[in-house]
């Protein structure tokens, strides 16, 4: 397969619920942010998918989902490639089932977060983990780490210097992710969460992360067999098929444009890439390319594997089960890949 890396956002809010621009507005954002596609996620409407708002705004790919959630404002479900809002007073077996059976694609949202539920931001975590047919869990999300970050000590920094607190997924959501994906394909992806919120601190009033910052933080990069299409349907179609196959890998914008990493498993036959099955032989090998030399980790069954401070690594392998990567600068996160799948 030829590596064709198209780079966007996703979970975006606008003013159709609670965010504080436009369709429009967001999309001009998003092309002087060089992004290829941005996905929407407005809470409970899918409005602007019927008003036919749905489509590329000079070059950028906007598809439009929705954000679901139960009676108690918990379990929050993005569904995309769907067009029907499910009812409100659905549980989240009900509306996970409703999605999976219209085909939809179904991701959780910020699934773990633990602020308390009574606290000035509340917390808005997954609590319903009997549900089997979702397809994927946010394993990023930007706004979920910085609310969990915020402290009265420490607003203020954070407020003017939000990008600079972003560090990596949390070790508890990285082992429930691996811990799922011992059992079957569950996608993972990064989401900005953007809202383009007002914020008061005393006499100070701002918006906290304007879309133009939250753009240049928590990136999802598909992987495509072609490049990505002009027309709008084959477009929807290429960038939608990544994501059900896990074709995605997940950076931090902050250290650098990931745009070029590549990371692959192959054997005497064939050779796979992220959201891949692969049979293991005597010469299967993993194959990691970053864009600068970085600390790089491979983890195979949830377990660090083998770590370099390389660019390039060839890695042979001998054992089935799943491998990913972890691309670090320093201590903090820069690269997150999706599973590949080794089997006997």
């Amino acid at each position: 397969m030829g590596q064709n890396v198209i780079t966007g956002v996703i979970h975006v809010h606008t003013t159709d619920s609670d965010g504080t621009k436009t369709h429009e507005e967001i999309a001009v954002i998003a092309r002087e942010a060089r992004l290829d596609f941005i996905i929407f996620a407005d809470h409970m409407t899918l409005q602007s998918l019927h008003d036919g708002r749905e489509r590329f705004y000079d070059g950028v790919l906007a598809l439009i989902g929705y954000e679901h959630n139960d009676t108690d404002d918990c379990n929050h479900y993005l569904i995309f490639d769907n067009d029907e809002v499910f009812p409100a007073t659905w549980a989240a077996a009900e509306y996970v089932t409703a999605a999976a059976d219209k085909g939809a694609i179904g991701i959780m949202a910020h699934p773990d977060e633990i602020r308390g539920r009574d606290a000035r931001f509340r917390s808005y975590p997954w609590t319903d983990w009997s549900v089997t047919r979702f397809d994927g869990i946010e394993i990023w999300n930007q706004m979920s780490e910085w609310m969990e970050n915020l402290k009265f000590y420490n607003q203020l920094r954070m407020v003017f210097s939000p990008r600079k607190f972003l560090r990596s997924p949390t070790d508890r959501i990285l082992r429930k992710w691996d811990e799922l994906t011992s059992k079957r394909k569950v996608v993972g992806i990064a989401s900005v969460d953007a809202h383009g919120f007002l914020y008061r601190a005393g006499p100070l009033k701002l918006t906290i992360f304007p879309y133009k910052v939250q753009f240049k933080t928590l990136r999802s990069h598909l992987v495509l067999p072609e490049p990505l299409s002009k027309d709008f349907i084959t477009a929807k179609k290429q960038v939608y098929g990544a994501i059900r196959e896990g074709r995605v890998f997940m950076s931090n914008y902050r250290w650098g444009d990931a745009g070029q990493f590549s990371f692959d498993i192959s054997n005497a036959e064939e050779s796979v890439i992220m959201g891949g099955t692969i049979r293991l032989d005597s010469k299967t090998k993993a194959r990691i390319s970053a864009p600068t030399k970085r600390k790089i980790k491979i983890i195979h069954n949830g377990n660090p594997l083998f770590e370099s401070q390389s660019r390039e690594i060839e890695f042979n392998l001998s054992k089935t089960g799943t491998y990913r990567v972890e691309v670090y600068r320093g201590r903090k996160g820069w690269i997150f890949t999706n599973h590949i799948r080794v089997i006997s």
